[in-house]
């Protein structure tokens, strides 16, 4: 489909002096987009600089057969811009494109976190101006969502606000973990691995504990820009909390529901089994989430996991 990029290609190229600002614009935003799309892929920080310049070099990259990494790149990244002109259902088109899976889930990460700053038009900035109305409307909204969701998962999931989640962030912390990209999946397991070994926890216990924060974090990498991992033990309780903050835009009101409820359910391809998982293994999940930003808090309880070793 493609010619990989290979050194040789990532010449910085010369850039225009006569741009307008309008055309100026474009041209960046298509090249933040490709670089977006080349970091979700795995591409390495100068293909990412110079696929950046190189937006900055052309009119356009039409879609054409034989084409390198980085024109195909920048290609995606210009349909997808193009598709937001014409209000297009960017996500439809993405998925409806005949193209391997792993262009298709950066393109779909990158809608989903960049949607407001790139792909929104004077139509969606009014729709955001909510008036104080609504704004109470929405919050009716969210208590009745969180309610309804609790009584389903028979009080295993709860929707909290944000000065909630610093209450359940006080303890002990056992370690902490960046999450960026695949690589920092094992990481984090081991350090968690390690941090729970060390507290006592049986060995069955721990693989159990780790099966599920193994599914956030890998939600975390999938859907977000990047995000953190702490382990706590709190004593007042007797309880380990694991808590998975990320930067991406959030979960919908009308889909938690299903997320919650719906084993297998996806809004996304391979989401997995995602909250499901989390609510049967854990003792219960938390879970707050912005536009911004989402903490989701794996509670454990200790019992009789751990192992009563003699010092």
């Amino acid at each position: 489909m493609f010619h990989e990029t290979n050194k040789k290609e990532l010449v910085t190229p010369s850039l225009p002096l006569d741009l307008s600002l309008s055309d100026l614009m474009y041209r960046t935003k298509r090249g933040f987009l490709a670089r977006k799309l080349g970091q979700y892929l795995g591409l390495s920080r100068d293909e990412l600089n110079s696929m950046f310049l190189f937006s900055l070099s052309k009119t356009s990259f039409p879609h054409q057969e034989n084409e390198n990494l980085s024109e195909y790149i920048l290609s995606l990244s210009e349909r997808m811009l193009n598709w937001s002109e014409t209000n297009q259902n960017i996500p439809r088109k993405i998925e409806q494109l005949n193209i391997r899976n792993d262009f298709q889930n950066a393109m779909l990460k990158a809608y989903e976190i960049y949607k407001n700053d790139l792909f929104s038009n004077p139509q969606h900035a009014v729709e955001h101006e909510r008036s104080a109305s609504t704004k109470k409307l929405i919050d009716e909204k969210w208590y009745i969502y969180r309610d309804v969701i609790f009584a389903a998962t028979q009080g295993k999931f709860q929707l909290i606000t944000k000065e909630e989640v610093n209450q359940y962030k006080k303890g002990i912390v056992l370690c902490e973990g960046i999450i960026q990209d695949r690589s920092d999946i094992p990481k984090c397991r081991n350090l968690a691995k390690e941090s729970l070994e060390k507290q006592g926890v049986n060995s069955t216990t721990v693989m159990e504990w780790l099966l599920v924060l193994s599914e956030a974090i890998t939600n975390t990498i999938k859907h977000a820009e990047e995000g953190k991992m702490t382990l706590i033990k709190d004593d007042k309780t007797d309880e380990f909390r694991c808590v998975v903050e990320d930067k991406g835009p959030g979960f919908s009101l009308k889909e938690l529901p299903k997320l919650t409820l719906l084993a297998g359910y996806s809004t996304k391809k391979s989401l997995g089994q995602g909250f499901t998982l989390m609510i049967k293994m854990a003792k219960s999940v938390l879970l707050y989430t912005t536009p911004k930003g989402s903490v989701i808090i794996l509670e454990f309880g200790v019992g009789n996991k751990i192992n009563r070793v003699a010092e």
